[in-house]
């Protein structure tokens, strides 16, 4: 049975939360690179040097909780922003498998210029509402960040749940083989001590 398709013909583009948001977020990146006056930073690689002058020392995996980017992603940007001399990175005590992330020189300068250019930004978008609905904007926005933070913990929770799930299946079928072979080997090592014992049920 064929399942019926729901309505499509009253949406409207104009009034779509997701398109509103894509716009919105077309508004922010234009304000904040002409803020920038000429200086070549993305808004991700800034929230990358905030969160990192914030905290000197973090791991890719604290950055990512930090600012919301995605654990692919962010290692391409830190690698990018350590190529560019921004970030410096240093193995971390005690795990030969993570890496610290510092503000360079060049960065910490470029970060006090972008960080004015941030404030002018968010000044901007503000001001493109009325003084009694920027209160309520700014809370909508972190409740949309909360949710999403929220979704990405559960998702990341259901794929740790996942991985024990298998690591548990994996380790009750090695114990099963484990004992099965056991089994094998005794009655094996029975009828060797006992042969009479074979002749007899034959």
């Amino acid at each position: 049975m064929s399942r019926e398709l729901p309505d499509t013909s009253g949406f409207n583009l104009a009034e779509s939360p997701g398109h509103l948001l894509h716009r919105a977020q077309q508004f922010a990146s234009e304000r904040f690179t002409n803020a920038m006056a000429g200086a070549r930073l993305t808004q991700r690689q800034f929230a990358v040097l905030h969160a990192t002058a914030q905290q000197e020392g973090l791991t890719q995996t604290d950055l990512v909780k930090a600012t919301g980017i995605d654990r692919s992603t962010l290692a391409e940007l830190v690698a990018r922003m350590v190529k560019n001399g921004l970030l410096e990175r240093e193995k971390l005590e005690g795990d030969a498998r993570a890496n610290a992330v510092k503000l360079s020189t060049e960065g910490r300068t470029l970060l006090e210029v972008a960080t004015l250019g941030a404030m002018e930004a968010d000044e901007a978008i503000l001001s493109s509402l009325p003084k009694n609905k920027r209160a309520s904007f700014l809370e909508t926005l972190r409740r949309i960040a909360i949710t999403l933070e929220k979704g990405e913990e559960a998702a990341k929770k259901a794929r740790e749940k996942e991985k024990e799930k298998k690591k548990k299946a994996k380790k009750k079928a090695k114990e099963k083989a484990k004992a099965k072979a056991k089994k094998a080997a005794k009655k094996a090592a029975k009828k060797l001590n006992n042969p009479d014992s074979t002749v007899a049920a034959e």
